[in-house]
């Protein structure tokens, strides 16, 4: 590889290093929430809001009261024991619940943009998306064999909304003691969809003229 190579391959390293540190300009924080460029999804540094509250309490309670014909449920959620409501189904389970970023430790507390950036571990999948034009969203498989896929919104909360569809407890639990990992395409046929369908029907309710740029 001759000089003038070596010194270009270096340029297009310092202009992708760059270019990966420098966000795009992000709309200003509004009501209701503005479209987010799609190509934000590309970049680490964004200008995440905390100030909202939370779009509901983690309990069913706050959520429609319609909640399982809304969803097209089998079953009637129910509160879970540690937060979220729940739904078990035959195809495996649905929680829709709080992200809960805190700690006892201010300086160990963590937010979305830890998930943005994947540091909360994201097992075998990790995508970072725009939900109805006006969400940062990641979508992400996890789970001791890949049983759950989990979609967390950010709501410009310090608690983002989350959905997490998963496979059969049983399941989960005859995969783990076969030592095999369900597929990743499988989640992502099966249970992605779920989570993602969910929030999109969920936070336009819960959550009007919501955005993760909202006022």
């Amino acid at each position: 590889m001759g000089t003038r190579t070596i010194r270009y391959t270096a340029l297009l390293a310092c202009i992708a290093a760059l270019t990966a540190c420098t966000a795009p300009p992000e709309p200003p924080v509004a009501s209701p929430g503005p479209e987010l460029d799609p190509q934000a999804v590309n970049y680490d540094n964004l200008d995440f809001v905390k100030s909202r509250p939370s779009v509901f309490d983690n309990k069913c309670g706050t959520l429609p009261r319609d909640l399982q014909s809304l969803l097209g449920l089998e079953s009637k959620p129910a509160d879970g024991m540690g937060g979220g409501c729940n739904a078990r189904e035959s195809w495996g389970n649905l929680s829709i619940h709080l992200f809960s970023p805190m700690s006892n430790r201010k300086s160990q507390a963590q937010y979305f943009s830890d998930a943005w950036n994947g540091d909360l571990g994201a097992g075998g999948y990790f995508q970072r998306s725009i939900l109805l034009d006006r969400y940062y969203a990641i979508t992400k498989i996890a789970g001791s064999v890949n049983d759950n896929c989990t979609v967390t919104v950010d709501t410009g909360s310090e608690q983002p909304f989350e959905v997490t569809a998963s496979m059969d407890f049983d399941e989960s639990i005859a995969l783990s003691a076969q030592d095999v990992d369900q597929p990743i395409d499988r989640a992502m046929r099966d249970f992605c969809p779920r989570a993602t369908q969910a929030a999109e029907k969920l936070l336009p309710l819960i959550d009007e003229n919501g955005g993760s740029r909202a006022r």
